[in-house]
C-alpha cells in the first residue's frame, strides 16, 4: 500500500502539474527549507533525515534544496516554544518554506489565518475534530498544506479488546496535547462510552512518574498514546512497570514501541509513507502548485503487531481470530530450551523411537537363537540324585539287591563328536539372525528417512504459514488502497467489501496453514517418542544441510547435466545394489536355505556321532535287606562283592537308512524354497534399482525446479507490484489485482515447495540406495566420494564444476 499510495500521489503531481515552471527548473533555483520540532526525541534525526532524503531524492535537478542547521529549531514540548520557533522562521528572510515535524508545531500552525510563506504541517492529528480550515479536500488557506491523521484511539481500543477483555482503561496522553486538543479527550470519552469503555485520561509530563502513581491493581488495561516528550529512559520505565503489574498495553505510536515491550499496536510504521508524501508534496509546492490546494486525508493504514513475549509475560493469550492476521514479534519462545535441526531429528528418532526400540529387543532376543543352536555342539552334563524307600518285607526278600532305604548320586556326560544337522542349525541361526540384523537396519532407515521427511514437511509448513499471513497482511494493504480509491473516486463502496470479502478468506487460509503446522509437529514428537505438544524451536534446513550429501562439495554438478546425471543413476543403481539393507536381508535368508539344502543332502549317508559317559555312586543304605543273603560259617563260599560306584562310556554312531520319505521330501522342500528366493532377490534387485533411479529422477526434477520456481516468483511478485501500482492509479481493476495477487500468492507457496520437495526427494533417493547420508562416517562418506569419482572416471564423463 505504502508503494500504491505513493505511486498515486506521484501520478496525480504529474497530471497537475504536465507543464510544470521549465523556468524555475533552468534555475535550479536554491530553496531554504526551516523545520519545527516539537522537542528532543531519540528518533528525531533519523526522521528528520528520512525526510531530507526524500525531498533531496525527488527535486535533485530541479531545485537546489538545502536545510540549514540553523534553521532546525527543536522546541522544548512547549505551545509557548513552538509559537516561537514558527514566528521566527516565519520572520527570517532566508527561510524559503517551513516544515512543522511535530503534533504541536502542526497543530499550532494549521490554526493561523495568516501565513508569509509556505508551511508543510504533516502531523495534524484529525483536523475534523480540531475544527480547523477545510475546502475541496485542501485546507483553504494561503500557504498552508497540512496532513490530517486520523485518531485511530477508537479502533484501537475495539482491537485491544478482541485481545484481552476489559471495561475499564488508561490512556496516556501528551499533557501539552492536552491542553493544545481538549476537543480530542471529549471526542475520546464518548466514543469509548459508546462501545461499553470507561476510559481514565492521564496526562503525562516530561518524567513517567504521575502516570505510573496513577495506575492503580484495579487498573485494566493502559493505552499509550504518542509520549515522545519523555526524558531519555523513562518510557522503557514505563513498560518494564506495566509487565512487571500485569497490565496489558496498547500503542498509537506502532510497531518501534512493541519491539520495546508494549503489548500490540494496530498502527504500521507510517513513516516511510509519511516522509515519501511531504517529499511530494514540497516538491509539488515548488514547482508552483497552491499548498492551499493540495489533498489533506492520510491513510494511515493498518497491521495488528503483538509481542508474543510480552503476551506470555503478563498472561495474556491472544485467540485465533486475531492471532491468524497479526505479525507477531518473539513468536517462540526464548525459554524453550529443546531447539531442533534436521541432525538432531535424525539422531533422536534412532534413539528414542519406539518402534524401533521395540524391534531392537527382537533381534536381541533371536540373537539367542544361535546360542541355543551352539549349545546342542557342546557338552552336555546332568547330575542327579536319587532317594529310595521301599517296604522292609520286599526289602528282606531281595536278599541285599534292593534295601529298603537307598540314597545314590551320579551324573552323565554326552558330547556331539558330530552332527550334520546340528552344524547347519548353528550356520542357519546365524544367517537367520544376520537376516534380521539387516530388518533391523531398513527399519532404522525407514524411521530416520520418516523423520527426517515429517521435519521438513513441519518447515514447510511453517513457510506456508508465513507466507499466507504475508498475502493476508498484502490484502490488509489492498483493502486500505481500496479505501484511499473510492474517497478520491477512482472505485465505489462495492470494491471495498470485495477486499472484506477477501480478507476473511486470507485468515481462512492462516488459519489452516497453522493447523497444518500444528498436525507436522504432533507428528514429529510421536516419531521423537516425545510429549505429543511439547514445544520446541526449530532450525531452518536448506541445500547445504551437513545432514544431507548435497553438503559434499560439488555433489550439486552430478544433477546438471544429462549425461552426469546419468552416470550418476548408474552409479547409486550398483551402490544400492550391495549396500541396500532389503538386498542384505534377503541375501542372509538365501544363505540360512543353501545351508539347509546342503545338510539335508548329507543326511543320506553322513552319520552322527555322539559319546556318552555315565557315572554313579551309592551314599548310603540301610533298612531291611541291607546285609544281602547270609551263608552259614560252616559253607566255605563268598560271592564278589560290587563297591558302592558304577560307570560306563558309550560311543553311538547312526544313520537314519529311512524315515519314511521325509528326507527326500525336505531336500525337495529346500530346493523349490531356495529357488524361489533366488527368483525373489532377482525381482528385489530390480524394485530397488526401479526406487533408486525413479527417486533420482523425481529428485533431479525437483532440483532443477528451485531454480524455475524461484524465477517464476520473483515475476509474479515484480508483476504484483506494478499490478498494484496501476491499481492505485486507478489504471487497472480489482480483478486485476486480485488476479496478480493470487498468481503472486501461488507463486510464492510454490518457490518454497520447490526446496523442500528436493529436500524430501533427496532424503528419498539417500534412502533408496540404503545409505542415509547421516549416518556415514567421515571415513564411509570419503570412501563413497572416491568411489563416486573413480566411476566417473572410468565412463569418462566429468560432471559440471570439477
Amino acid at each position: 500500500m505504502k508503494n500504491g499510495v505513493s505511486s498515486f500521489l506521484g501520478l496525480l503531481s504529474s497530471l497537475i502539474l504536465i507543464l510544470p515552471s521549465q523556468q524555475a527548473i533552468a534555475q535550479n533555483r536554491m530553496v531554504r527549507i526551516g523545520v519545527v520540532i516539537d522537542g528532543p526525541w531519540e528518533r528525531n534525526d533519523d526522521i528528520r533525515e528520512m525526510t531530507q532524503r526524500e525531498i533531496l531524492t525527488l527535486t535533485e535537478g530541479e531545485f537546489d534544496v538545502r536545510f540549514p542547521d540553523s534553521k532546525i529549531i527543536t522546541a522544548e514540548w512547549t505551545l509557548a516554544g513552538v509559537k516561537s520557533a514558527i514566528d521566527r522562521l516565519f520572520a527570517d528572510p532566508e527561510v524559503d518554506l517551513v516544515l512543522t515535524m511535530g503534533v504541536l508545531a502542526s497543530g499550532n500552525v494549521s490554526r493561523r489565518a495568516n501565513l508569509p510563506k509556505p508551511v508543510v504541517a504533516p502531523f495534524t492529528i484529525d483536523a475534523e475534530l480540531q475544527g480547523l480550515p477545510a475546502k475541496d479536500g485542501g485546507t483553504g488557506v494561503k500557504n498552508l498544506h497540512y496532513l490530517s491523521l486520523p485518531s485511530p484511539v477508537v479502533r484501537d481500543i475495539r482491537m485491544f479488546r478482541e485481545i484481552v477483555t476489559f471495561n475499564e482503561v488508561t490512556i496516556l496522553l501528551n499533557s501539552v496535547v492536552q491542553q493544545e486538543v481538549p476537543e480530542l479527550q471529549v471526542r475520546i470519552t464518548e466514543a469509548l462510552k459508546e462501545m461499553g469503555v470507561i476510559p481514565t485520561i492521564v496526562g503525562v509530563e516530561r518524567t513517567i512518574d504521575s502516570a505510573l502513581n496513577a495506575l492503580t491493581p484495579e487498573t485494566q488495561a493502559v493505552y499509550i498514546c504518542p509520549l515522545l516528550h519523555l526524558q531519555p529512559g523513562h518510557f522503557q520505565r514505563l513498560i518494564d512497570s506495566l509487565i512487571e503489574r500485569k497490565i496489558p498495553s496498547f500503542s498509537l505510536m506502532g510497531v518501534s514501541e512493541v519491539e520495546q515491550g508494549v503489548m500490540a499496536t494496530l498502527s504500521p510504521d507510517l513513516f516511510p509513507r509519511l516522509t515519501r508524501r511531504i517529499a511530494l508534496n514540497i516538491q509539488r509546492i515548488l514547482l508552483g502548485d497552491d499548498p492551499s490546494t493540495l489533498p489533506t486525508s492520510f491513510a494511515v493504514g493498518e497491521r495488528l503487531t503483538i509481542n508474543m513475549a510480552t503476551a506470555r509475560a503478563i498472561g495474556v493469550s491472544p485467540p485465533f481470530s486475531v492471532l491468524t492476521e497479526a505479525v507477531l514479534i518473539n513468536e517462540e519462545r526464548e525459554t524453550v530450551e529443546r531447539r531442533l535441526k534436521l541432525s538432531k531429528v535424525l539422531q533422536e528418532a534412532i534413539d528414542k523411537n519406539l518402534d524401533l526400540a521395540a524391534e531392537g529387543h527382537f533381534v536381541s532376543a533371536n540373537k539367542q537363537n544361535i546360542n541355543i543352536a551352539r549349545s546342542n555342539l557342546l557338552p552336555q552334563i546332568d547330575l542327579s540324585a536319587t532317594g529310595l524307600l521301599i517296604d522292609d518285607d520286599r526289602a528282606a526278600a531281595s536278599l541285599g539287591s534292593q534295601p529298603e532305604r537307598t540314597l545314590r548320586a551320579g551324573g552323565t556326560l554326552t558330547q556331539l563328536i558330530f552332527s550334520e544337522s546340528a552344524w547347519a542349525n548353528l550356520s542357519i541361526q546365524k544367517n537367520l539372525q544376520q537376516s534380521r540384523v539387516e530388518e533391523l537396519e531398513q527399519l532404522r532407515q525407514d524411521i530416520a528417512q520418516d523423520a527426517a521427511t515429517t521435519y521438513l514437511n513441519l518447515l514447510r509448513a511453517k513457510t506456508f504459514e508465513r507466507v499466507q499471513k504475508e498475502n493476508l497482511k498484502r490484502t490488509r494493504e489492498n483493502f486500505e488502497l481500496a479505501k484511499v480509491r473510492q474517497e478520491i473516486g477512482y472505485s465505489r463502496r462495492a470494491e471495498v467489501y470485495r477486499w472484506e470479502s477477501q480478507i476473511a478468506n486470507d485468515r481462512q487460509e492462516v488459519i489452516t496453514a497453522n493447523s497444518q503446522r500444528n498436525l507436522a509437529e504432533i507428528a514429529l514428537n510421536r516419531l521423537l517418542h516425545q510429549p505429543l505438544e511439547e514445544p520446541f524451536l526449530t532450525e531452518e534446513a536448506d541445500l547445504g544441510d551437513p545432514a544431507l550429501s548435497m553438503s559434499q562439495e560439488g555433489m550439486e554438478g552430478y544433477f546438471d547435466d544429462p549425461a552426469s546425471f546419468k552416470t550418476l543413476r548408474a552409479f547409486l543403481a550398483e551402490e544400492g545394489i550391495v549396500s541396500s539393507p532389503e538386498m542384505r536381508a534377503i541375501d542372509a535368508v538365501i544363505a540360512a536355505k543353501q545351508r539347509e539344502l546342503l545338510s539335508n543332502s548329507l543326511a543320506f549317508w553322513v552319520p552322527s556321532v555322539a559319546l556318552q559317559a555315565e557315572f554313579s555312586r551309592l551314599l548310603k543304605e540301610g533298612g531291611a535287606g541291607t546285609a544281602g543273603l547270609q551263608l552259614p560259617p560252616s559253607i566255605p563260599i563268598t560271592f564278589p562283592e560290587a563297591d558302592n560306584s558304577d560307570w560306563s562310556v558309550a560311543l553311538n554312531i547312526s544313520i537314519p537308512l529311512s524315515e519314511g520319505g521325509n528326507q527326500i521330501a525336505q531336500r525337495s522342500r529346500a530346493s523349490q524354497e531356495l529357488q524361489e528366493l533366488h527368483l525373489r532377490r532377482q525381482g528385489l534387485a530390480e524394485l530397488v534399482e526401479q526406487r533408486i533411479r525413479s527417486a533420482l529422477h523425481v529428485a533431479g526434477a525437483s532440483h532443477a525446479g528451485i531454480g524455475l520456481r524461484r524465477s517464476a516468483a520473483d515475476a509474479a511478485k515484480k508483476n504484483l507490484d506494478l499490478v498494484t501500482d496501476a491499481y492505485s492509479r486507478g489504471a487497472v481493476d480489482i480483478l486485476a489485482l486480485l488476479d496478480a495477487q493470487n498468481s503472486a500468492l501461488t507463486a510464492e507457496l510454490a518457490a518454497a515447495n520447490a526446496v523442500y520437495d528436493f529436500l524430501i526427494d533427496l532424503v528419498e533417493a539417500e534412502r533408496s540406495v540404503g545409505q542415509l547420508y547421516f549416518f556415514d562416517t567421515t571415513g564411509e562418506r570419503a570412501a563413497f566420494m572416491t568411489r563416486l569419482r573413480d566411476y566417473f572416471n572410468k565412463a569418462g564423463v566429468s560432471p559440471r564444476g570439477r
